[in-house]
């Protein structure tokens, strides 16, 4: 038999089957971790964790005085998405409080005080309080 054509091009000492990873394929780039870009407190339609439970959002890339701009749009009304106020809004990680709020926006906002920020604070509501009884004290 021709060693070209043969059935088994396997070695005996080979395993029956390697599997190659895909992060290792030339190219490949893994996915960034995905997080909220709320517009203040606000949810934005344009957020990567937003979400239209209709499946009707539709990110349109418009011009603009030279540039683009990504334009939300909703495929049930055909005009621009509003948003948190649409009653098929919602986000991957259910962050999105009723009234249109980012709840992990405002956990990164109340995280912003140190602990030693927080005690010094305290202090000075107690230095404050020790001196209003000590002036009642007086009277």
């Amino acid at each position: 038999m021709n060693k070209k054509f043969s059935p088994n091009p396997r070695k005996p000492n080979d395993p029956p089957y390697t599997r190659t990873r895909p992060y290792s394929k030339p190219g490949f780039k893994p996915r960034k971790k995905l997080s909220p870009m709320p517009i203040g407190e606000k949810c934005t339609s344009l957020c990567p964790l937003f979400r239209c439970t209709r499946g009707a959002l539709v990110i349109i890339n418009r011009s603009y005085r030279g540039r683009l701009i990504k334009e939300p749009h909703c495929r049930l009304t055909g005009e621009k998405c509003v948003g948190f106020e649409c009653k098929y809004a919602s986000c991957r990680i259910n962050a999105l409080l009723p009234d249109g709020r980012c709840s992990k926006a405002l956990e990164k906002k109340m995280k912003s005080m140190s602990d030693e920020e927080l005690f010094k604070e305290m202090q000075e509501i107690e230095d404050y309080d020790a001196e209003d009884f000590a002036h009642s004290s007086r009277i």
